[in-house]
């Protein structure tokens, strides 16, 4: 059975979480929401989305959430694009070096919902490849 994308919705703005979230059903992907800011670490380890979608500035800075989710080595590996509304060069580069895929300015138009599908679509391609080739290792090791 194919793998569905799943997109870790975290931002403290109810009514942008609600919007994306229904634009990312509507393309055909799971959705995981956080409003507060407090359980993207914990719903990143337990629930381990495609991809995550953090804004930069909510009740905890996205920048420390981003930094400590590329240390974790449970989470490292899942891709991040944050999101923020203030157009600033700095900031970007600083969550580029921090370990973002990708930085997008508020609201979420067409382009955005395009990177967030390539980048889910990107990472589970990328599971399905990794399963298809552990494939023959875990035969081997049922002949055993």
């Amino acid at each position: 059975m194919p793998h569905t994308p799943t997109v870790l919705i975290a931002d403290d703005e109810p009514l942008f979480v609600s919007s994306l979230a229904r634009q990312v059903r509507k393309a055909g992907l799971s959705f995981i929401t956080d409003t507060t800011s407090e359980l993207v670490l914990e719903l990143a380890r337990t629930r381990q989305p495609d991809l995550i979608v953090l804004d930069v500035h909510q009740h905890i800075d996205g920048r420390d959430l981003l930094s400590r989710l590329k240390k974790d080595p449970a989470t490292r590996h899942i891709k991040v694009m944050m999101l923020t509304s203030h157009d600033d060069q700095y900031l970007r580069s600083t969550c580029i070096e921090l370990g973002a895929h990708e930085f997008e300015l508020k609201p979420a138009d067409s382009i955005v919902i395009q990177k967030i599908l390539r980048l889910a679509h990107g990472a589970a391609n990328d599971f399905e490849e990794l399963d298809a080739a552990a494939q023959p290792l875990r035969s081997a090791i049922a002949l055993r």
